[in-house]
């Protein structure tokens, strides 16, 4: 067989193959002798119909197999080029010559060519991990806020810290919130019987200040202006005007921080235990958070310093996925699939964004597995199937069954393999320690 690849744009290649006319017809007589063994023809002991019978019979069936097993040999040849083929794109044309000889043309998509830049020993800047005494209150605080008690109040109007039982109503220039902005959380438009802590950040910004002073069955009118900072990106910006009505006040009561208390939370526990057991809670959290944090920056440091094509087809078909999710996402909301395709514009930029990065990220990683030479043991793969077949409530036999069907063994070698990148790369990173306050701010 002669081959040659062919690089082209777009992170593809195009592979052409030459079967010489002997070649290819032993490779058709090995395959008709193969199907003349399993054949059952009438008036023929099997394995004893003639080639010519075969042939005629099976024409379609055999040319096939002749183009799957000619295809899978050059593919074998190719890797061994000095190409990181993906996987087939398209088999432009096959054909069985009048020589004898058969030629193909295939597409293949290839992994991007980029230099690494240097991705060790990269700083990044976390929270300190110890917890500080005020920060263990004001976790023991929102554990009090569990077991309070909340008296009607009847004599006096609203204050700030009070809770407030409200119905309200949202409208965007006269329309229902949920026309406007048919993605938002159903609760922005309308609720009712909804408990509002009366404080500054409560369900949206700028919304309980106007409340101060309410009576008991009051209605108030509000209009809120969404800071541009906002986390939802698609309210950032808009001005919801709201009808409140004050259902009814009422005024926390804490439990005492005490012994008493602390063998509620946990029977026979005192309150130096439960602080100590809370502390080493939220240390163990945040050592998770750092985790996070650092693998982040690491990821987005060596982005920004590269910038290389990407294969069309898997940012496409990532970005389809991303899609999927978010209507799949949405729809168990309850958000209708005319809204949804009313804001498919959107949704498809936005998943979009998400799959070139994600996409990028991955062949980065993969380099640097390769760089690194960065494997996974039988052991390991093992030891995961284990875990997952006990989170699954499953047998490992059985699971081993189900990952053979769906290449799953492969999924897990390369999810190990990342994950285990990922541990060197946090490794050599230069950690510096920031107050949470100031990491904000940088």
């Amino acid at each position: 067989m002669i081959i040659n690849l062919e690089k082209i744009p777009d992170c593809k290649a195009l592979l052409r193959l030459e079967v010489p006319a002997d070649d290819a017809k032993a490779e058709r007589n090995q395959i008709v002798k193969l199907f003349a063994k399993q054949a059952k023809i009438p008036g023929f002991r099997p394995g004893k119909t003639p080639g010519n019978v075969i042939e005629k019979r099976f024409k379609a069936e055999i040319e096939s197999e002749f183009e799957e097993r000619i295809v899978r040999e050059a593919m074998q040849k190719a890797q061994e080029e000095n190409v990181d083929i993906i996987r087939i794109s398209e088999i432009r044309e096959q054909s069985h010559n009048n020589d004898g000889t058969f030629t193909a043309t295939i597409e293949l998509i290839t992994a991007p060519e980029f230099e690494l830049p240097e991705y060790k020993n990269l700083e990044v800047q976390v929270p300190k991990i110890e917890v500080t005494d005020d920060q263990l209150k004001e976790s023991l605080d929102q554990i009090r806020e569990r077991f309070a008690e909340y008296n009607d109040v009847e004599n006096r109007s609203v204050k700030m810290d009070d809770f407030v039982v409200i119905n309200y109503k949202g409208s965007i220039e006269g329309k229902p919130v949920g026309d406007v902005l048919p993605l938002a959380p159903a609760t922005l438009a309308q609720n009712t019987g909804f408990w509002l802590k009366m404080a500054d950040d409560s369900f949206l910004p700028g919304f309980s200040p106007p409340l101060v002073n309410a009576q008991l069955n009051d209605t108030k009118s509000l209009s809120i202006t969404i800071p541009e900072d906002y986390q939802a990106e698609e309210l950032r910006g808009q001005t919801i005007d709201y009808e409140v009505e004050i259902v009814s006040i009422k005024e926390q009561v804490l439990p005492d921080l005490n012994d008493d208390f602390a063998d509620k939370i946990n029977s026979g526990k005192s309150l130096e235990e439960i602080k100590s057991a809370l502390r080493e809670q939220m240390e163990e959290q945040r050592k998770g958070y750092r985790k996070e944090m650092i693998t982040n920056q690491i990821l987005s440091k060596i982005n920004s310093d590269l910038d290389f094509e990407l294969p069309k087809e898997i940012v496409m078909r990532e970005t389809q996925s991303r899609v999927n999710d978010i209507f799949s996402s949405n729809t168990e909301r309850g958000v209708s699939e005319d809204e949804l395709v009313e804001h498919q514009e959107e949704i498809i930029e936005s998943a979009g964004q998400q799959a070139h990065s994600s996409v990028k990220t991955s062949f980065i990683l993969e380099q640097i597995a390769e760089k690194e030479e960065v494997d996974v043991s039988q052991e390991e793969i093992l030891e995961r199937v284990s875990q997952i077949a006990a989170r699954q409530k499953t047998s490992v036999k059985q699971l081993t069954k189900q990952l053979k069907k769906k290449n799953g063994f492969g999924r897990i070698y390369n999810g190990i393999r990342i994950e285990k990148t990922l541990d060197l790369l946090r490794d050599s990173a230069v950690i510096k320690e920031v107050e949470a306050e100031d990491l904000e701010t940088k």
